[in-house]
């Protein structure tokens, strides 16, 4: 494969139409040869490889689902970047690209976590939102240290898109966008999410001890 302009021009619009679809084995097939030649030292293959990372957002929701500060998104993108472009000579395809892409990004993240840090759940955040929520489903009225222990017990794949829309005020397609997950899924994970909230809220009023 040569990275002319005909190359580039589809290998673009492929992964552009796939991740409309959030559909990533498609995207693995469209930047398979790019990935293959970049990590075989082909320099114009891998400045295309970071083209198309960067343009369509492919690690970003790794990121994302771990900063809210619009600076550190920024860094912790540049920083995936310059690791993806430190570190393709070794990628052996044991994994996925995509796969690969989302665990450097992950760990870079944590790393402007660390520098700053920051968490991303401070203590001052504001879960009216969410014990209203809880109230309306279990008909108790929780504490905040109540619903704080039942969030840190549940899944983060349900506690992320929880806590984006009843504490950070995200409405949905903003959160399909930033953790690239449809937005039926985000439908479902935020419903389960505050179900089990509420259901571990009742089952401590129902023991007449803590949650724990």
């Amino acid at each position: 494969m040569t990275l002319d302009l005909g190359t580039r021009t589809r290998v673009d619009g492929d992964i552009a139409a796939a991740r409309s679809r959030n559909d990533f084995p498609a995207i693995e097939v469209a930047l398979a040869d790019v990935v293959d030649r970049a990590a075989t030292g082909d320099r114009e293959a891998l400045d295309f490889l970071l083209q198309m990372i960067d343009r369509h957002r492919l690690a970003q929701a790794a990121v994302r689902k771990m900063l809210i500060d619009e600076g550190d998104v920024q860094d912790a993108m540049q920083n995936t970047l310059m690791a993806v472009s430190r570190g393709i000579g070794g990628f052996e395809r044991r994994s996925r690209f995509t796969t690969w892409l989302y665990r450097i990004a992950e760990r870079e993240a944590l790393q402007v976590l660390r520098r700053n840090k920051r968490v991303t759940s401070p203590e001052g955040d504001d879960l009216s939102a969410l014990t209203e929520q809880v109230r309306n489903m279990s008909s108790i009225v929780a504490s905040r240290a109540m619903i704080q222990q039942a969030l840190d017990e549940l899944d983060q794949k349900f506690r992320d898109p929880v806590m984006m829309c009843d504490v950070e005020g995200m409405d949905y397609a903003a959160i399909a966008e930033a953790l690239d997950i449809p937005l039926n899924t985000v439908r479902t994970r935020i419903s389960r999410g505050r179900q089990y909230i509420a259901d571990r809220i009742q089952e401590q009023f129902r023991s007449g001890g803590s949650l724990a």
